[in-house]
Formats: structure tokens, sequence, C-alpha cells
């Protein structure tokens, strides 16, 4: 477990071990004797939590809120587990995110259609609703105070039309989810580490991520505490690889919306594109991977084939209308 720390007041990053490690965290945040946790990460991630926080002298029931940068199941999967544990919790979200956050049927209906019923019980483990009267949703801008800590909430689509990140005014970082990419394992030996923009199915939308990925860049954060993974502490030059990169997700979307080839045709194609893209953002940072690091970005790059391919149907579709 990274931390920050002066006294009592620190900032701690959680591995989930969510498939291999130091690939998803969820960062701690503690004031005193008071706790906020951004993201829950999956049921198999509650355990690791609830250590990380007796480490620090704090114990289930100091936890008083849990951030939901987004409802996808890495983050969010282990929410009612968690609020089990901890019986003070609150959880603050995006207003998009209440229904299915108290009802996660269509979500984990969705997610089985993309992993199967066994992989997605073995990834996330049992996925449950919470009670209504445990949320809170938080609207863009507002504020909350932890001590002489601020914390303020931005609405941020593009990843996920549910997406938020928290700006965080002692340390002047911002927890950015999956709004600022992706950074984990061979993406971090980069010169500049290699950033990843993350475009699953159901919600990507290429002008609302630069959108979003343009507001960060206004908080004049120093840091970006990334869901995967860690700190990213060049916030102008990750936006330039990260923008560079959207620019050419929006070209596929788009020559996909005028192609005629059946959905497994334009799957297969977008999957190429993505692989020439990769390919092309790691030789930028000066990685070369070799082949059985390469063969670990491949789900990666196929869940984000399928939210391209999505994208298109959606732009499709508008157009026709």
């Amino acid at each position: 477990m990274a931390h920050r720390q002066s006294g009592k007041v620190s900032l701690h990053t959680i591995d989930c071990q969510f498939i291999q490690p130091e690939r998803m965290a969820v960062y701690l945040i503690q004031e005193g004797d008071r706790a906020v946790l951004v993201d829950s990460g999956t049921a198999y991630s509650i355990p690791l939590v609830l250590r990380a926080m007796a480490a620090c002298g704090l114990s289930p029931g100091d936890l008083e809120y849990i951030i939901l940068t987004h409802i996808h199941l890495d983050h969010a999967g282990g929410t009612s587990s968690l609020l089990r544990a901890c019986p003070r919790s609150m959880v603050l979200s995006h207003p998009q995110a209440l229904r299915h956050l108290r009802d996660p049927s269509r979500l984990l209906a969705s997610a089985e259609r993309i992993y199967g019923k066994e992989l997605l019980r073995a990834l996330y483990g049992p996925v449950e609703g919470v009670e209504w009267g445990r949320i809170r949703m938080v609207a863009d801008g507002e504020e909350l105070n932890l001590g002489e800590r601020r914390l303020t909430f931005l609405l941020t689509p593009g990843h996920a039309d549910h997406h938020l990140c928290v700006h965080d005014s002692r340390s002047n970082g911002i927890f950015v989810g999956d709004t600022f990419g992706v950074c984990y394992g061979l993406l971090r030996r980069g010169d500049p580490p290699c950033l990843l923009p993350s475009c699953p199915p159901t919600d990507f939308d290429p002008q609302k991520a630069r959108d979003s990925i343009r507001r960060i860049l206004a908080t004049g954060a120093a840091t970006a505490f990334l869901s995967h993974f860690g700190e990213y502490p060049d916030l102008g030059r990750g936006a330039e690889q990260l923008l560079t990169a959207l620019d050419r997700l929006e070209d596929i979307v788009r020559q996909m919306v005028d192609s005629d080839q059946p959905r497994a045709g334009l799957l297969a194609w977008a999957r190429g594109e993505l692989e020439a893209l990769t390919r092309d953002l790691l030789a930028g940072c000066g990685i070369f991977p070799t082949e059985e690091e390469w063969m670990w970005l491949q789900p990666e790059i196929g869940l984000n084939a399928q939210g391209l391919v999505h994208a298109g149907e959606i732009l499709r579709s508008k157009q026709g209308s």
C-alpha cells in the first residue's frame, strides 16, 4: 500500500489485486479518525480495503463515504459488500448511477454478454443492490469538507455517461477513475509513462471524453490518481497523448458508420485498428512490448473494440433518425 502522509492526514493507494498486481486501485483518504474511500473495487477487494484501514488505525465504523467514480464492476462491484462491513458509510455517486446501484440487474446482464457467466463471477464476485437510504447523488461542482480538506466533484462523461472525478484540495490531485486513461504494468515504464484511453461499451463518446480531459486540466491539479493504476504526475503530457488517441478513435467510429460490414466484421476491423493505435502510442513512449506483454494487453484491446463498435452503432442510429 503506497501512501502520502503527514501526521494522521493520509492518502493511501490500495492495490485491489484485480487480475494482476498494480492493475486496479482504490484510494483511502484519511483525516484523523475520518475516512473516505474512492471506489470500492470488487467483492474480492473488500478484505484488502479493510486490512488497509486497520493498518492506518481505522475501524470499519470510521469510513464515512464511499465515492464511486462510476459503477463499472471493477470499480463498484463490491459496494454492497463493503457497506455491510462499514455500518456508517454512505455512497456518493453520479445521479445517473443511482438506479443501477439499487438494481444492478441490467448492468450484470450487459457484463455477462461480454464475459460469460463463469468469468463474470470469477472476476467480480457477487454483485448486489444497495439500499436507497445509503446512496446520495452529488451535483457538478458540489464540495465535501473533510477537516481541512475539500473534495470537489466534477461530472465527467466520455468513458461512461455516469462518470465523475474528484479534486482534492490538500494534495492538489484529482481522482480520475477511467476518464484520464489507464497506465499499468509495462505502460508505466515509458518516458513518459504511456496512457491508453479506455473506451468500453456502452457509453463511450470521444467528444465528451475530450471535454472531460480538458476539464480535468482546468482544475490545475498537479497529479492524477488513476484507477488503473496509481499516480500520474504530468497531466499536460498525459492529456496530449490521450487527446491525440481520441482523435484516432473518433475516426475509427466514423468510418464504421458508413460501412456495410456485419457486426463481426466491424469488430475484427476495429480490433486491428486499436492494435495499430496501441503500438503507435507505446512506441511514442519508447515501449516495445514482448510477445507475452502484448498478450496481457489483448483483453483491454478487445473490450475497447466492442466499445467502439457500439459507439458506431449509436452514431449511425442518430444520423438515421
